[in-house]
């Protein structure tokens, strides 16, 4: 029987609050602690991401894990940006490290100066996808992901993938 394994491993670094003067990193979890003139992005994990692929029918439908991910963004001092890829893909030997099978879905959000949303599911790469903008808003906005196994087949060799999901914020 093959089985195969992804862990995706979340870049959860805290949150960064972006200024005139570059950026200042943060290490605890407290957004409201950033000021009042920055932005900031904060990336939770609200349920493990874990597939294992050892059924036939594993092989051949997509596996979701629901509101896996939790963004919480403030975009007060100017309009942002914000991106997601894959940024480190392992695999086992012999398998495709270009196609990656993850995608992601936007679930929800309580976001109301939006522009160019992808709202449908987008599969990961390793440059960076355009998730939405956001106009200048005080407001603390929140973004719910699904996470999604795609469907492999069965050319895929056995083994342990492994993958990190890497949020990105930008602003002019």
């Amino acid at each position: 029987m093959r089985y195969v394994y992804l862990i995706a491993l979340m870049l959860l670094t805290g949150f960064v609050t972006f200024s005139h003067d570059g950026y200042k990193k943060h290490d605890d979890d407290d957004p409201e602690d950033s000021g009042d003139k920055n932005n900031y992005i904060e990336v939770d994990l609200q349920s493990s991401i874990n597939f294992t692929v050892s059924q036939p029918s594993h092989f051949e439908n997509k596996q979701t894990v629901s509101n896996a991910i939790k963004l919480k963004f403030k975009s007060k001092s100017s309009d942002c940006t914000v991106y997601a890829k894959a940024s480190n893909y392992s695999t086992p030997s012999g398998a495709n490290q270009n196609t990656i099978p993850i995608e992601l879905e936007m679930r929800s959000n309580n976001a109301k100066k939006l522009k160019n949303v992808v709202s449908g599911p987008l599969q990961l790469t390793l440059y960076d996808q355009l998730l939405f903008q956001q106009s200048k808003d005080n407001s603390t906005n929140n973004f719910f992901y699904d996470v999604s196994l795609l469907p492999l087949g069965y050319d895929y060799p056995e083994g342990q993938y492994n993958f990190t999901i890497l949020f990105t914020m930008t602003q002019p």
